[in-house]
């Protein structure tokens, strides 16, 4: 299945008509926007866009990477440089059929011209992938756009017809991972676990590791219930250790 392509706040109408076109010319047709900072229905969009204005027009326009990945259990970032030690940066071909051999929805993310994608950003996303060049790095965000669906048009194009599509159970969702972490890392700051200089890099660790484990749902069910019942055992302990301080306080006064 070949994925949606995010922009994250892409600030040149030109470039978002030029990779409309491109997406037409694969055959992508789910172009997501995160804070665009220009104009998609600009008459430089769509002079860029040629016979792909259709695109534009059906391009969703969202806040946050978390409402463009609705849906998606498989997510490939682009970067240009290895950005955590945590982190393998790889080349294009085995993330992007890894990408497409997926029956559920997933998705490509591109940074913004001018800064690409923060490390933050990055962390939406189970692989991240370069595309090599020469010693100057910097791609156009359109071209940049036009190499990986070409890559992924091509590598779905010459995967045999019988292959078995992955996973056969369903997969965990980004979004539905990404909450559980939020919890999780509440509850090991509340045990100790976790202090508040340490909990984005110790969590993007965590994150690295369920990422490589491509959780299903049932999976992350598990996970989910394992931190509610320890969130209970801990309220249930501190409300047991309450009741007994007030009570040895009665004794106390009685006295």
């Amino acid at each position: 299945m070949l994925p949606r392509i995010v922009l994250v706040e892409p600030k040149g109408a030109l470039n978002v008509g030029s990779v409309a076109r491109v997406m037409m010319n694969f055959g992508f047709n789910e172009l997501f926007l995160v804070n665009p900072r220009c104009d998609l229905h600009s008459e430089d969009a769509f002079k860029m866009a040629t016979h792909a204005k259709e695109i534009l027009q059906k391009a969703k326009i969202v806040e946050s990477l978390e409402t463009a990945l609705q849906g998606c259990t498989r997510v490939i970032a682009t970067t240009a440089q290895q950005r955590h030690r945590n982190r393998q940066l790889e080349d294009l071909q085995l993330p992007f059929a890894w990408l497409v051999q997926a029956d559920a929805p997933n998705a490509i993310i591109f940074g913004a011209e001018d800064r690409g994608l923060s490390n933050e950003e990055l962390e939406w996303a189970q692989r991240w992938v370069r595309i090599p060049t020469g010693t100057y790095q910097t791609l156009n965000l359109a071209q940049s756009v036009a190499i990986c669906c070409y890559e992924l048009f091509r590598i779905q194009e010459h995967s045999p017809q019988n292959i078995s599509k992955t996973p056969t159970i369903s997969a965990a969702e980004i979004n539905g991972i990404n909450q559980f972490l939020e919890r999780w890392a509440d509850q090991l700051q509340q045990v100790g676990f976790l202090q508040s200089h340490t909990r984005k890099e110790r969590m993007a660790k965590l994150r690295s590791i369920l990422y490589r484990s491509e959780l299903s749902q049932n999976d992350l069910a598990l996970l989910e219930g394992i931190v509610s019942q320890t969130n209970w055992a801990l309220r249930t302990n501190q409300s047991n250790t309450t009741k007994i301080l007030l009570d040895q306080n009665g004794q106390d006064t009685d006295r």
